[in-house]
């Protein structure tokens, strides 16, 4: 009987995990918001190119139906074969990505999204980075997600597939850390702790102001070490107290990534992803924190601020004309 509860009871509460309440609500809306800023980010500078990247005599003569069937592929494809076609695609893309930001119509923003950022893409298969690659993944899952103002009843199904799109979505991202962990220890030069110093040296990855900081052996050996061993304990570090912790130090790393390496798009699908993981209790309790180390601050500053008491003048003091004591009285005593 002790054997069948210890096996029972973690089932019952993954169960109730899934079906009983939605999860993640508040890192949802960051994910969604972090999403769309990185769409907008890439129609805003490279919209005027859209003719020399997917128009029709630019560079991008792949086709969409491959991936979205004949029907809606061969539409999409048929919008490329003109320029106000291409451009018309980008500005759905824009306008989803900004549904996505202000938290309007997401699901069917995220839709939009999904099938004009697959469209580019298949387009000018070429142009992509890591960022749209998860972004892309990321939208499918999102599909699922409940709306920021959405409210349901406990247990539904509903609630069913939006905690299976949560669980999808953070599973997908530990694979993503782990994948690229296991690909950095297995590299030569990740391994001998020397990567970061051939990534500065390429100008279309870094910073010219920044190179001569990785020539600093202990900079170049930090930098190259902590990443990979940070991507391979992931999976494990986020099931341990360490979680919150070890996702703000994720979230350093890739605003880092964002100013050294330019990978802007990149980190902030990364970031989104980061902060999608931390839990709505976490967020609440690291708003209390916040609030009470405001609190503090604002009460020792004006510990300093707030001016000594002035005090008090000695007022003057007026004698009674009686109670003077005149010289002639003084002498009859």
């Amino acid at each position: 009987m002790t054997d069948g509860t210890l096996v029972t009871n973690p089932l019952k509460r993954g169960w109730e995990w899934l079906a009983v309440e939605p999860h993640q609500r508040i890192g949802v809306r960051i994910l969604q918001v972090a999403i769309g800023l990185m769409l907008l980010f890439r129609v805003l500078t490279e919209c005027r190119f859209y003719l020399y990247l997917w128009g029709p005599n630019g560079i991008g003569t792949g086709h969409t139906s491959r991936i979205l069937g004949d029907t809606l592929g061969g539409v999409l494809d048929q919008l490329f074969q003109s320029g106000a076609g291409t451009l018309a695609i980008l500005l759905l893309l824009a306008v989803s990505a900004a549904l996505l930001v202000f938290g309007r119509w997401t699901r069917l923003a995220t839709l939009f999204a999904l099938i004009t950022f697959v469209s580019i893409e298949q387009r000018l298969p070429q142009l992509p980075d890591g960022g749209d690659n998860i972004a892309r993944i990321v939208l499918v899952y999102m599909l699922f997600l409940l709306p920021p103002r959405a409210n349901v009843k406990p247990g539904s199904l509903r609630v069913w597939f939006h905690n299976l799109a949560v669980l999808a979505i953070a599973t997908q991202l530990i694979i993503l850390y782990t994948t690229s962990g296991f690909m950095k220890a297995f590299g030569d030069k990740w391994h001998h702790g020397v990567a970061m110093y051939y990534v500065s040296q390429v100008e279309w990855f870094s910073l010219p102001a920044l190179r001569q900081m990785f020539m600093r052996p202990l900079i170049v050996t930090l930098s190259t070490y902590i990443p990979m061993f940070y991507q391979l304990l992931f999976g494990v570090a986020i099931l341990s107290p360490l979680k919150v912790p070890w996702l703000l130090v994720g979230i350093c790393f890739h605003l880092g990534v964002a100013s050294f390496m330019g990978l802007v798009s990149f980190s902030t699908a990364m970031i989104g992803l980061e902060c999608f993981l931390i839990s709505d209790a976490e967020y609440r309790r690291m708003a209390k924190l916040v609030g009470r180390l405001y609190e503090q601050i604002l009460c020792f500053t004006q510990g300093f601020t707030r001016r000594p008491p002035v005090s008090a003048r000695p007022q003057p003091v007026y004698l009674i004309q009686s109670e003077i004591e005149s010289p002639r009285s003084l002498d009859s005593r």
